[in-house]
């Protein structure tokens, strides 16, 4: 019995050292054609003019079969590409996060600590409801006990997923307690965010790996971005670590590290919970003996069972201080812009600054440029045209602005003007 080899005129993926190369789109129609005209020579394929005859059986079978092959040679290679963490998204992207033990981060809740007064010994229980200026209410942690000065600091969880904001003294009552007078936030909540874009996991996943070494500033930086709390929410917003190496004080911005230091500052939410995890997970990470610089000292008790008589140690680091940005965008006016043009304007610049779009939000000693929001306004439509964006921090605008190693940028849409021209 004879062999029989079969053969098409349809070029197939290539496979190199560089990757993989996919046929042309012609190219495949184009083997397909020939293929059908060695089976069947006296199929009529072309008019007169030598143009293919689409819109015959022949043609639509052809386009048909060619469509197929494109359609899964694009899956191949898309599916191929997932091994790359620069490309790789959803579930295969989750594969490779696990090669460096991080999970991506869910959507997580607006935390903020409201100063709660009242009678000593009175209750809150966790649960109790406040509210803030927009109506978000918040509830509770657990449960806390109003101290011997009148006075407990509460953590209230927003009970609204997202990047919902929480400012300063804007918490008050929602619920009445015999004998609890009232609550307040002498500081802005700590905002939550929507789950983890691929972006932002491949950003963390390049910064999470050195999570498995120590004494150096990568290993306590990757540490604390992937340390979560006991329910296994995310402490730290964002992280910088720096240290000074020399015998001298040297400055940093308005930061001064002493000789032989490192400095931490992390964008977390100051409370007593917190501040444990932070400190504990520093200590686990940074040089024995070396200083430290910062405003924030916590004692930590080495809970490790080594010891009858457990040592304790201060750890000391910072918290970023929040920074408000302004945004001006000149626009220019187009007949066919919507009504709602501002407020689809600065949602889009809010959305990318704070990563809800996807893009990599500004963190602690960043350099944020203007120009970087000129793509989301542009996308909005084709109505949306930019004349100029200029950004501020302390009312003076330009194309870029700097943050120091102790502030975080934030963003309000209040904080957003938007000026339309012509």
């Amino acid at each position: 019995m004879s062999s029989i080899t079969y053969h098409t005129n349809v070029p197939t993926l290539t496979w190199t050292d560089d990757g993989i190369t996919l046929p042309e789109p012609d190219a495949i129609l184009n083997g397909f054609i020939q293929d059908v005209q060695n089976a069947f020579p006296d199929a009529v394929l072309y008019d007169s003019n030598g143009k293919f005859l689409l819109s015959t059986p022949w043609g639509q079978l052809i386009t048909s079969w060619a469509a197929v092959v494109l359609d899964k040679n694009n899956q191949i290679a898309f599916y191929a590409n997932q091994v790359d963490p620069s490309y790789a998204m959803g579930r295969m992207q989750d594969g490779i996060g696990r090669i460096y033990f991080i999970e991506r981060r869910p959507a997580t809740y607006t935390e903020v600590v409201g100063v709660c007064r009242g009678g000593i010994s009175v209750l809150i229980p966790k649960g109790t409801y406040v509210a803030d200026s927009a109506n978000n209410k918040y509830r509770a942690k657990q449960d806390y006990t109003i101290g011997d000065d009148g006075t407990v600091n509460v953590t209230f969880i927003c009970e609204t997923k997202g990047a919902i904001e929480c400012p300063a003294n804007s918490l008050s009552m929602y619920e009445i307690i015999t004998g609890w007078d009232s609550v307040s936030n002498p500081k802005a909540g700590v905002v939550g965010r929507n789950l983890e874009s691929q972006q932002q996991f491949e950003q963390r996943r390049r910064q999470s790996v050195a999570g498995n070494s120590v004494n150096s500033v990568d290993s306590i930086m990757s540490a604390l971005l992937t340390l979560t709390d006991a329910n296994g929410n995310p402490v730290c917003q964002d992280v910088y670590v720096t240290e000074n190496n020399l015998s001298e004080g040297i400055t940093n911005g308005s930061v001064f590290l002493k000789p032989h230091s490192i400095y931490i500052c992390v964008a977390a939410l100051d409370s007593q919970e917190n501040e444990q995890f932070i400190a504990k997970t520093i200590w686990n990470k940074k040089p024995p003996g070396c200083a430290m610089t910062g405003d924030k000292v916590v004692t930590i008790e080495d809970d490790s069972g080594l010891y009858s008589t457990a040592p304790t140690y201060k750890i000391t680091y910072s918290y970023a201080v929040s920074v408000p940005i302004f945004f001006q965008i000149v626009m220019a006016r187009s007949q066919d812009q919507p009504k709602n043009a501002a407020d689809q304007i600065k949602n889009a610049v809010y959305n990318a600054f704070t990563g809800e779009d996807g893009s990599i939000r500004p963190r602690i000693g960043s350099r944020i440029l203007a120009s970087d929001f000129f793509r989301p306004v542009l996308a909005i439509g084709n109505w949306a045209r930019v004349i100029s964006i200029q950004i501020a921090r302390d009312g003076m605008y330009s194309n870029s602005i700097s943050m120091g190693i102790d502030e975080i940028p934030t963003l309000t849409k209040d904080n957003i003007t938007v000026i339309f021209n012509g």
